[in-house]
């Protein structure tokens, strides 16, 4: 089978899903992948003003984007706006499709599934169209009628793209896709003996995948004015390299993106960041709960509200309570492993080996 995994560059986790799948697919044999970023196809002029307004929202006017976000997931949002983004980028696909002849397309971001439709319609082409999506609860945006499968993270995302309008027998509940490394490490002794970590709680505050948190540098310095001991992990993709410093009580490490980022995670306490939906599935897997703090509005808040519900993250709403939430979770270990184990029972680390089992067993029928 010849696949094409079709992400989108709106940060990182919709790329992180189809390098998993991908890794997911080549495992399986017999399938040859190509990746692509639905946003090349879109000529500069279209595409600028969307990816300028995204950005200024998220960082500027978040309110605006929440707006938005929950505005356009009423079945009163107006068509056009859902036509326009349906063939955004249209000819460039078509012609990226002539030249790799899948046999299917796998999208991880929602508008591509209608365009690959549309694609398929305009050439003629057959292929298997198919949605991952890649968060915990499904804006209507994510349920495209024109998508062959979709894949959903849990019995809930399903329930909502069916209440969106999806045939029920197009959706399957996989989890949303986490590369391999998640599913194969040794137990969390084994690797915080090899990190060289000690005793004290080790707490790993991330920056999104693509290094977009905007709260990052204020939830740093909350972080370092606690007087706890505990060992406090940085990633950052500016960061080159790897520092440590003591402070106090306090071990900091300074590190970049890493290629062994799933060992560091496991090996981790507490997660500190955003609400991403990879993100957030790869702390699931592993069993390590999470302090979330201003999630990206709309769909961000909703991962978050979803894990607090069931109880394996805590959503600190208020600046003001940030430091004193964090003081009180952190040397909390009767609550780390309560919520560990509320984690871990909501983990599908092999969802990316499942989404393939079933898109090559949908294109052998």
């Amino acid at each position: 089978m010849k696949a094409v995994l079709l992400s989108a560059s709106f940060g990182g986790g919709h790329r992180q899903a189809a390098r998993a799948l991908r890794a997911a697919l080549e495992a399986e044999g017999g399938c040859d992948c190509v990746e692509a970023d639905y946003l090349r196809f879109i000529p500069a002029w279209e595409r600028e003003p969307v990816t300028l307004t995204y950005a200024f929202w998220l960082r500027y006017w978040p309110a605006a984007y929440r707006w938005f976000y929950h505005w356009s997931n009423r079945p009163s949002e107006p068509k056009l706006i859902a036509e326009t983004f349906s063939k955004a980028g249209l000819a460039g696909v078509i012609r990226f499709l002539g030249r790799t002849r899948p046999d299917a397309v796998v999208a991880s971001y929602a508008t591509v599934a209608a365009v690959a439709h549309r694609a398929r319609r305009t050439s003629g082409q057959a292929f298997l169209n198919s949605l991952v999506v890649t968060d915990f609860r499904a804006h209507r945006h994510w349920a495209r009628p024109e998508a062959d499968l979709i894949f959903a993270a849990f019995p809930e995302t399903a329930e909502d793209l069916v209440r969106h309008g999806v045939d029920p027998e197009r959706v399957q509940v996989t989890g949303i896709p986490i590369l391999p490394a998640f599913a194969a490490l040794p137990d969390r002794s084994e690797l915080r003996r090899r990190l060289g970590f000690d005793e004290r709680p080790v707490v790993l505050l991330t920056s999104g995948g693509a290094g977009a948190y905007r709260s990052y540098e204020r939830v740093l310095r909350v972080l370092l004015s606690l007087d706890l001991p505990m060992q406090l992990v940085t990633f950052n993709p500016h960061h080159n390299g790897t520092h440590e410093e003591e402070r106090g009580r306090m071990r900091w490490i300074r590190t970049g993106l890493r290629d062994d980022f799933p060992e560091w995670m496991g090996a981790a306490d507490w997660i500190v960041g955003k609400a991403g939906g990879l993100t957030a599935s790869e702390a699931l897997a592993l069993g390590v709960p999470m302090v979330v703090f201003d999630p990206i509005p709309g769909q961000e808040e909703g991962n978050a509200q979803f894990l607090e519900e069931r109880g394996a993250a805590v959503w600190i709403r208020q600046g003001r309570e940030l430091r004193s939430r964090l003081a009180r979770l952190i040397p909390d270990e009767a609550r780390r492993a309560e919520m560990a184990a509320a984690a871990r029972a909501l983990g599908r680390p092999e969802a990316a080996q499942a989404i393939a089992r079933a898109l090559l067993q949908a294109e052998a029928r």
